[in-house]
């Protein structure tokens, strides 16, 4: 798990949008910002915080003089090489000059009031003089008395909810596996509480009237001809359920058109609350005039209760600003509204025409998405809905959707004290690879104390308290509330948020859909690394690259630590002090940033061991000047400790990489391929010096290197997309405790 300490928090403003006593200032700023948002985000490290991560410092720092490792004259037959080895990387690097821009609080504060104090106008009293169009009122009548409405059901039903609560609370049911269904080369489990009531037809358009979808929204649904898998994903998101859907390994239609699927039922859920609170509205004016009027006795008066404290129910996490203007473009794009306020405003602060391709091509497809455009992990979006408008930088109290970075949004918790979050009812975490990676304490603060938090202070909320649920009166939002999850690839983190948490979500009526691609042996990614290996001939039936998989006994996640700690000083620092062919030349990946500083204070107070070390944290000169030491062969930097975090962050090409010693199985399966293949790179690279020498120089067999991957059954789910299903049971609950692939 992530240390809270390692994630870079110290942020680049882009788009900053000043108070009025500032506009001035930001205004004749405003076209120097920009220039550096196109050169890039850079960042001065504040002490308690690691080394910010930054392109420019890659484009300065990746080449590191060689010396007379490789004169590499006949550069072409070496880049076709390595071209085929990453299809994804041109010949040609450009660089870019490094741009240092120094960011404190104060910049993120005065951003965080920007969003509050940029709207005066208080629009609470829109929706009262709003009217709903015949069709919406006529469709939410018939829904309010439709016992399959998943709406209804889920949210408005207070007998039923109440009951399942109590029933849960007095037995403490465990969520169970209910049925496993193939689809295709994926499947999906079904996890409940309790048993269903009936099953929705298969045919989209006869399921979108069962859930009983807004009509606007069918035709939307439909015009994506979804296959059975994608069908099988509305459904889930469609019944309120929580999903956990890993992306990895699944087809293209699905991880290019998953973001709509989810924003069409967030869009569903807003407009079904907006349009019963419309109708409800009218329902009650009426009620009061017959009051009024003496024909209604005011003990009779009907209850109307729809809707929370606050106005907000949806709830986006997104890791940077720009999958946030990707997914809020998609938004708009859904919705087709008359006018959308602040568009250039959102333009300005969440758009960046920014390329890695520009800076460094040499990187993997995933790196480059990921980094693409605006960068910035801090930012807080209030969305809000009307008839006809969509608007943007809405007051958080006033908005229906808030799109948000964990770190964003819990800064902006922080300063404005304003309880809007306390009425989300469906939660997405979009990229969760992304949010890991930063940091998933952000996540967890934000879930477990902010999330569906009962406001403190009732004064300052404008809301009618005969209108408010009972459950929610009840603090039971965790038990109706909706978490959805889309990932690369599935991680304990997710899971405990997704499946069964009593302190974020239970989700009594829904339960949890898993979504997940097959991994057979074939698509595994120790299988796709020996083709592509094999493809280019750096293998055959002569040359091996041998992986040696060694699992230790830890029965807990309490105690795994100190197990892996235990083994490693007894069984594999050994082997790389006296086994290894190559006595230089030996990194040592780890995913944990913990684990790293561990075994870095071992070696440095409690052994002989010449090593150098290279994190998130680390400096640009030091990160310089480790690599060349390492590349060099140097008799003090014969092994070099790498966190997975700085190679999330950087994805350096690290020279001169002889052996590898992976402490725990990355958290990324592609991770793995681009750590081996320093090895990969470091034999062609010598291999072409040798043949444009007249002099034989270093040689590197891939025969006499050393991998070795420490392992413990608890790490069966990383093992899965690694060296496939069938092979991860063996590895982790065979009775082998060591196993080589090649």
């Amino acid at each position: 798990m992530p240390s809270k300490l390692a994630r870079p928090e110290k942020r680049q403003n882009q788009g900053h949008v000043s108070t009025p006593s500032n506009k001035k200032k930001f205004k004749s700023g405003r076209k120097e910002l920009r220039e550096v948002h196109k050169g890039r985000n850079s960042h001065i490290k504040p002490k308690e915080n690691p080394q910010e991560v930054d392109q420019n410092d890659e484009a300065d720092g990746e080449e590191i003089q060689e010396d007379n490792v490789a004169q590499k004259p006949d550069i072409g037959a070496y880049s076709a090489l390595i071209t085929l080895l990453k299809s994804d990387h041109p010949e040609v690097m450009k660089r870019k000059s490094k741009i240092k821009v120094a960011q404190d609080e104060e910049v993120k504060s005065e951003e965080i009031l920007d969003y509050e104090a940029e709207e005066e106008d208080d629009d609470y009293g829109e929706e009262e003089n709003e009217e709903l169009a015949d069709d919406d009122k006529e469709q939410d009548n018939e829904d309010v008395h439709n016992r399959f409405d998943a709406f209804n059901r889920h949210f408005n039903d207070e007998d039923k909810i109440e009951k399942e609560i109590d029933n849960y609370m007095k037995s403490q049911p465990k969520i169970k596996l209910v049925e496993r269904q193939q689809l295709g080369k994926s499947i999906k489990l079904d996890y409940r509480y309790i048993e269903t009531e009936g099953s929705a037809p298969k045919n989209i358009m006869n399921k979108l009237k069962y859930h009983n979808v807004k009509q606007k929204l069918q035709n939307e649904f439909m015009d994506r001809n979804p296959t059975n898998l994608e069908s099988e994903l509305l459904e889930s998101l469609l019944n309120y359920q929580n999903v956990n859907f890993q992306l990895l390994g699944m087809p293209d239609v699905v991880t290019t058109r998953y973001q709509e699927y989810y924003l069409l039922h967030c869009l569903n859920h807003i407009y079904k609350t907006r349009d019963r609170v419309l109708n409800n509205n009218e329902k009650k004016a009426q009620v009061q005039r017959q009051i009024e009027e003496g024909k209604l006795n005011p003990a009779e008066e009907p209850e109307f209760r729809d809707q929370g404290y606050t106005r907000p129910k949806v709830l986006i996490l997104l890791p940077t600003r720009n999958f946030a203007w990707e997914v809020v473009n998609k938004l708009i794009d859904l919705t087709s509204p008359n006018t959308v306020e602040y568009k250039t405003r959102f333009k300005e602060q969440y758009y960046d025409a920014f390329d890695v391709n520009d800076l460094n091509p040499k990187k993997p497809v995933e790196f480059k998405q990921f980094f693409k455009g605006n960068s910035n992990d801090f930012f807080c979006l209030g969305i809000k809905f009307t008839r006809k408008t969509l608007k943007l930088f809405a007051r958080f109290d006033q908005s229906d959707v808030i799109v948000a970075s964990p770190l964003g949004l819990r800064m902006t918790l922080e300063k404005t004290k304003k309880p809007f979050l306390s009425s989300i009812e469906i939660t997405v975490l979009d990229k969760a690879e992304g949010l890991l990676m930063q940091n998933w304490d952000h996540v967890n603060e934000v879930m477990s104390k902010s999330l569906n938090a009962p406001p403190k202070d009732f004064d300052d909320l404008k809301v009618d308290f005969s209108r408010i649920r009972m459950w929610a009166i009840n603090d039971h939002y965790k038990y109706v509330a909706q978490v959805i999850g889309f990932t690369k690839y599935s991680f304990p983190e997710l899971n405990n948020v997704t499946m069964n948490n009593p302190k974020i979500s239970v989700n009594l009526l829904g339960g949890t859909a898993v979504f997940k691609a097959i991994c057979g042996e074939n698509d595994s990614e120790l299988a796709n690394l020996k083709y592509q290996l094999t493809r280019v001939g750096i293998i055959n039936s002569q040359t091996r690259l041998k992986q040696v998989y060694m699992r230790f006994e830890a029965d807990s996640q309490l105690d795994e630590p100190d197990k892996r700690f235990a083994f490693f000083k007894n069984v594999l620092l050994p082997q790389i002090q006296h086994k290894v062919s190559y006595e230089n030349g030996t990194l040592i990946y780890f995913p944990s940033y913990i684990d790293y500083i561990r075994v870095k204070n071992y070696l440095e107070k409690e052994t002989s061991v010449a090593f150098v070390a290279i994190d998130e944290y680390s400096s640009q000169s030091l990160l310089t000047r480790n690599r060349a030491l390492f590349m060099k062969g140097q008799s003090d930097a014969k092994i070099m400790l790498y966190t997975e975090r700085l190679h999330f962050y950087k994805r350096y090409d690290i020279k001169g990489v002889r052996n590898v010693i992976f402490y725990g199985i990355p958290t990324d399966p592609s991770f793995y391929s681009e750590v081996l293949k320093f090895i990969v790179d470091n034999k062609i690279r010598l291999d072409m010096a040798n043949s444009n020498s007249d002099n034989s120089g270093d040689v590197l067999d891939l025969n006499l290197c050393m991998v070795r991957a420490m392992f413990s059954k608890l790490d069966l789910m990383k093992l899965e997309k690694i060296v496939g299903t069938k092979n991860s049971r063996v590895l982790a609950l065979g009775d082998n405790e060591m196993n080589e692939f090649h």
